[in-house]
């Protein structure tokens, strides 16, 4: 097999070297592109369209996004709570309606992500935080350190907040039809 193979670059070298036509039929093969169309090349030696394959376009049927809104619509009525106008309540009437949504939201997120702190260090402790660290991971705020952290490995900052990640993330999947997908909680009728 390898050996044909060398025998074939060989005479495809020499083919695109001597004649500009067959170099761009070979161009064309290498760059997958169909060749059918091409005079002088026998019928078995060209490629036809559909011995190409095309990747598969797949959309997602549901965005995660959604589906995380949808559990804290559902779990806690969140999206309820955001999307009230809040003008005509007191703050004594908005905390009242707050605390039992920010419960449920808390225990809805503990079911489905393991939140965890980037660092381990408590707001307003020091933090040693490398210069090579990413600004996803690591963000300074305030004032820059005082004193010169040219060539230094590191530089130590106060911990305003601690920040969040994802110890695993576990969202179920979409099983509705795609016409759907993008409602967050259906309407409620009543009948």
């Amino acid at each position: 097999m390898l050996t044909l193979s060398i025998a074939v670059a060989f005479r495809a070298f020499f083919a695109a070297l001597f004649d500009a036509r067959r170099s761009e039929v070979i161009r064309r093969a290498l760059d997958a592109g169909d060749v059918t169309n091409d005079v002088g090349v026998p019928e078995s030696a060209r490629i036809p369209s559909s011995a190409t394959p095309q990747p598969p376009t797949t959309t997602p049927p549901r965005s995660e996004a959604l589906t995380l809104l949808a559990m804290l619509q559902r779990e806690a009525r969140l999206v309820d709570l955001i999307q009230e106008s809040l003008d005509q309540y007191s703050d004594a009437q908005i905390g009242a309606a707050a605390r039992p949504c920010l419960t449920q939201c808390r225990a809805t997120l503990a079911r489905a992500v393991d939140l965890r702190p980037v660092v381990d260090q408590a707001e307003g402790e020091s933090a040693e935080i490398p210069n090579s660290a990413s600004p996803l991971r690591f963000q300074w705020v305030g004032d820059p350190p005082s004193g010169s952290t040219q060539g230094a490995a590191s530089r130590t900052g106060r911990v305003v907040h601690p920040g969040w990640q994802a110890g695993r993330c576990e969202l179920a999947q979409w099983t509705g039809p795609a016409e759907d997908r993008t409602v967050i909680a259906p309407a409620q009728v009543e009948g």
